[in-house]
């Protein structure tokens, strides 16, 4: 049941359009909304910059309280304070609890570097499609990492198709799709944002992906930030978490 109402607190509908603002700048461009009830109890929007920053400090429709030795409790019923409390130490002695606010911690890092995005002078991003080649452009931290021994591959691999082996996708809309690779693990990656994150002028892509696997009840998720710093190049890892 917690797992299921986490999915629901993640799961993401299409993007905006792009838009440019005044003179050749770029505009950060948002999901138009966050199916949000794995903390909101109605679904929240969040399709400009002031709307990315609410969620922040928005109520969630419960609260965690959260220990530190030495110090007191705190309440966490927020992205702001669970953040505070996350680079306080602070945690909770439950470990399913602890696992689910892992969860919303990245959510929430999320946001808030999708508050950081800035208009970008140029972009090399709008050919992405969800499709069988993206993997083979994609750095190869986006693969379903369990073992040991994927790890060790990592290390030498190039990309997400090598590490992965994608073998079906299913879209689901332009922002999001599931790919399916060779050995039962899914994969749902999910376009969260656009905008220049690391102020260098290229408009870079917040990313959001969910791990299964076939039959099993493994869960993961991570965060990334990529970009291309020209046409044909492969995406570059900016930023994983």
């Amino acid at each position: 049941m917690i797992k299921n109402t986490l999915l629901l607190a993640l799961i993401l509908i299409p993007i905006t359009a792009y838009a440019n603002t005044a003179g050749n700048d770029i505009a950060p461009t948002y999901n138009l909304k966050n199916n949000t009830r794995g903390l909101f109890i109605d679904p929240v929007t969040s399709d400009s910059l002031e709307q990315v920053n609410t969620l922040l400090n928005k109520q969630w429709y419960f609260t965690k309280v959260l220990t530190l030795d030495g110090k007191p409790d705190m309440d966490v019923n927020s992205c702001k304070t669970l953040l505070k409390a996350a680079n306080e130490n602070y945690k909770t002695t439950n470990y399913q609890a602890e696992s689910i606010l892992k969860d919303f911690k990245k959510t929430c890092s999320t946001w808030r570097d999708m508050g950081q995005l800035t208009p970008s002078n140029k972009s090399f991003l709008s050919s992405f499609k969800h499709s069988l080649a993206l993997p083979k452009q994609m750095p190869p931290e986006l693969a379903l990492i369990i073992s040991n021994d994927d790890e060790r591959r990592l290390a030498k691999a190039s990309s997400w198709d090598e590490m992965s082996h994608i073998q079906k996708i299913v879209p689901v809309n332009d922002a999001q799709a599931i790919y399916y690779d060779n050995s039962g693990g899914i994969q749902r990656l999910t376009i969260m944002a656009k905008g220049d994150y690391n102020q260098d002028g290229i408009e870079d892509m917040v990313l959001y992906m969910e791990n299964s696997v076939e039959g099993g009840d493994y869960y993961s998720s991570y965060n990334y930030i990529v970009t291309q710093l020209t046409a044909d190049a492969p995406y570059t890892l900016i930023k994983q978490f």
